[in-house]
């Protein structure tokens, strides 16, 4: 394999509570498509090549057949599991299941109102289910650092868009005080894949450069509002531009879908076979060569902004898209005509 895969991104399934109006992976409006027994087996193909981290997303990974078996396998194999999670059907229970096999638990919070999470998680009363969980998760934490026992590391994901862009402070602030616990914050750059990649969620809710530059110039500020001890991560989602560029190293992420399916790269529909079927190296060299079609190159080459990788994700993800995401991509194009 040229280049060791160091990190693989796994959507459990495309099962969901919630209908995000950011979704990278559309959940909650397809098929959830995972089986049990093909989530062992991809479980065991990602042991098999042994990168550094996994992290389980989807859709809600509680939802996937199997995802309880799969991580103790994964973390079992000394891979470290890191799970997101919407906390919408986070119980205590859970929270102590939790607490012996994965590495880290990061729960989506979208805005520090309820208002403004539940408009952009598409269902009321989902701010709610994910302060709870953060209650639960965060207690768990405590009691069993406090008895001298090893525990998952507790972060708050918040995909910034720029519905929420003026909440990132009060976020940070008011969840650091209401959760001892907390390990993390991390505020990233909403993305222009899935979802967040169609036009009239570029026009109304991507970051322009300006409140890009904005949001990571308020890095130390934010980090002032935390806690001691809580870390705030900003992510500036624009290096992958450098990424991007045609003759430019892959990064060593591999990005798996529920039915085994690895993508060419990790914002576009394409992919390049199934883990189920084929060995994931010989995948991994078949997304590398991917990178090099003319088309790609030709796309890849313009960004020079979010702006522009928006439109290149949506001219790749007609072309190389299967036919099943065509008629879905074409669903959701009528969708926002008539909306």
């Amino acid at each position: 394999m040229a280049t060791k895969i160091e990190m693989i991104i796994w959507d459990m399934t495309y099962a969901c509570p919630l209908r995000c109006t950011h979704c990278y992976s559309e959940s909650g409006r397809r098929p959830a498509v995972a089986r049990r027994e093909d989530v062992l087996r991809i479980a065991e193909e990602i042991i098999r090549v042994n990168p550094r981290d996994v992290e389980l997303s989807g859709g809600e990974p509680f939802l996937a057949p199997g995802w309880e078996e799969a991580v103790q396998r994964l973390s079992g194999a000394g891979i470290a599991v890191n799970l997101y999670t919407s906390g919408w059907s986070m119980d205590m229970a859970l929270a102590k299941r939790l607490a012996g096999t994965v590495s880290r638990v990061c729960v989506s919070v979208d805005g520090a109102r309820a208002r403004t999470h539940d408009a952009i998680r598409g269902r009321e009363g989902s701010f709610e289910r994910a302060m709870g969980a953060l209650e639960l998760l965060a207690r768990q934490r405590r009691e069993r650092l406090a008895r001298g026992e090893p525990c998952y590391a507790l972060r708050v994901e918040m995909t910034v868009t720029r519905s929420n862009l003026a909440e990132t402070e009060q976020l940070v602030q008011e969840l650091g005080e209401r959760f001892p616990g907390l390990s993390s914050f991390r505020l990233g750059m909403v993305i222009p894949a899935g979802l967040a990649s169609e036009e009239d969620f570029e026009e109304r809710e991507l970051l322009t450069d300006a409140e890009g530059l904005a949001l990571l110039e308020s890095q130390p500020r934010l980090a002032a509002l935390a806690p001691p001890g809580v870390r705030v991560g900003v992510t500036d989602v624009r290096p992958f531009f450098a990424q991007l560029a045609p003759g430019a190293p892959m990064l060593p992420m591999a990005h798996l879908e529920p039915d085994g399916q690895l993508r060419a790269f990790e914002t576009c529909e394409a992919k390049v076979g199934s883990v189920l079927e084929e060995p994931l190296e010989v995948l991994w060299e078949r997304a590398l060569a991917w990178r090099r079609d003319a088309f790609v190159v030709e796309q890849f080459g313009a960004i020079r902004t979010l702006q522009d990788w928006a439109r290149a994700s949506r001219a790749l993800d007609r072309h190389f898209g299967s036919a099943e995401d065509l008629a879905r991509l074409a669903r959701r194009t009528r969708r926002t005509l008539t909306s």
